[in-house]
């Protein structure tokens, strides 16, 4: 635990400290039982709106971003759980004299519906993964079609006597690219594989020595060829 924690840890046991002591020296008239209610409800709407001091809700590290696809969701249930947990306390201990087990329902509903709120926080953040791994599974193909036409520009690069001509067409292909829209059916990525695959074809071919100009531009257009397929394929 590093430093701030444990700073964020003690800052939360003072807090919560404070809390106590407050109730006990300023409710010495209320009955035990709505003493430790009071105390407990509290508590919980401290611990809902500080514990990010100790557990971040927000996760950089996160790929997903889960918790910010969640976050909107999770700030309204507390604060509504937050006004309604401090409403009631308030009214029952100044304006209405409210027997205990009526005090614990209603406080245990409002719990309810914070526990509530908390499981639909879940189910947005298992959402916004499922959004992310879908929309990535739509993109990834495309990108690896960028990145191996770019693969095969920067071995063009490094090579000398390619033919001006050969560098020219591997140069509109990769930016054609980029006018290629996410797809999500079984053509569409078969389409992108077979291009991948042409291209490693084509840079072996462009490997060879002597190089061998007619194979080269057979798979230079076979890789037009699966690309002109591929545009005209659009998301479902």
């Amino acid at each position: 635990m590093n430093t701030k924690n444990v700073i964020s840890f003690m800052l939360i046991l003072f807090g919560e400290a404070l809390i106590i002591l407050s109730f006990l020296y300023f409710g010495k008239k209320l009955h035990t039982e709505i003493l430790t209610l009071n105390i407990v409800v509290s508590s919980i709407i401290y611990g809902v709106m500080f514990i990010d001091l100790i557990i971040p809700w927000i996760n950089l590290k996160d790929k997903y971003q889960k918790s910010i696809g969640s976050i909107g969701v999770r700030w309204v249930f507390t604060f509504f759980y937050t006004l309604l947990a401090i409403g009631l306390m308030f009214a029952f201990n100044t304006i209405w004299s409210i027997d205990f087990i009526s005090q614990l329902l209603l406080h245990g509903g409002l719990v309810f519906l914070l526990v509530f709120g908390f499981y639909m926080v879940i189910s947005s953040s298992n959402k916004v993964k499922d959004v992310h791994i879908k929309e990535k599974q739509v993109t990834g193909s495309l990108d690896d079609m960028r990145n191996a036409t770019k693969e095969l520009q920067l071995k063009l690069d490094t090579m000398k006597d390619i033919p001006v001509e050969i560098t020219s067409k591997i140069i509109n292909l990769q930016g054609n690219l980029r006018f290629l829209s996410p797809c999500n059916t079984n053509e569409a990525t078969g389409l992108e594989k077979k291009f991948v695959e042409g291209i490693k074809i084509l840079k072996d071919s462009i490997a060879g020595s002597p190089l061998d100009m007619d194979e080269v531009n057979n798979n230079i257009r076979n890789c037009e060829r699966i690309y002109n397929d591929r545009k005209h394929i659009y998301s479902n």
